[in-house]
């Protein structure tokens, strides 16, 4: 067995040892940046319909914030018979202003009594107008306020409840 001399390291033949290159991020194919620009441009279009969507829904926004406003002045601890038949008088209007908003101007503003309460049945698809409180908007939009003082709350909130669930749900082209 022989022994190395002492004067001579050990390690003096050995190396440091070499670390590879960092592995870029970036794509090396063409692929990759087909899938990025695919990507974008399917979220700048699920933008732009989110945006359309959006704007064209602002007739309901607006028509919900009326119909909330109506609801307090309806609703109101003590409304004075005058304010809360002035605020009922309002709701047939509104739903006439809001279909107006949705569709054809030519199809609905000459709707009136049963075939209007219809038209609103078949918009959000159900039978509320013609079968349920929603009869009483033919009352409201053409005898006097002064009959609207002693309708139930429970029939008036009905019909609010039922305005909100077709502002909601109405499609615009029936």
């Amino acid at each position: 067995m022989q022994t190395q001399p002492t004067d001579v390291p050990a390690l003096e033949g050995l190396h440091d040892i070499v670390a590879p290159e960092a592995v870029s991020w970036a794509p090396q194919t063409t692929g990759w940046f087909t899938l990025a620009a695919g990507v974008a441009a399917l979220a700048i279009w699920g933008l732009w319909v989110a945006y359309r969507r959006h704007r064209s829904n602002r007739y309901r926004r607006t028509a919900l914030a009326a119909l909330a406003e109506i609801e307090q002045r309806v609703s109101a601890s003590d409304p004075e018979p005058a304010e809360r038949g002035r605020a009922l008088a309002d709701l047939p209007a509104l739903l006439k202003r809001t279909a107006l908003g949705a569709g054809a101007r030519r199809d609905i503003a000459s709707l009136t009594g049963d075939a209007w309460l219809a038209y609103l049945d078949r918009a959000y698809g159900g039978t509320g107008f013609s079968d349920g409180p929603g009869r009483l908007l033919p009352t409201l939009a053409y005898a006097s306020p002064a009959r609207w003082s002693d309708l139930p709350r429970a029939d008036v909130a009905a019909l609010i409840e039922l305005t909100r669930i077709w502002i909601r749900r109405h499609r615009a082209r029936v």
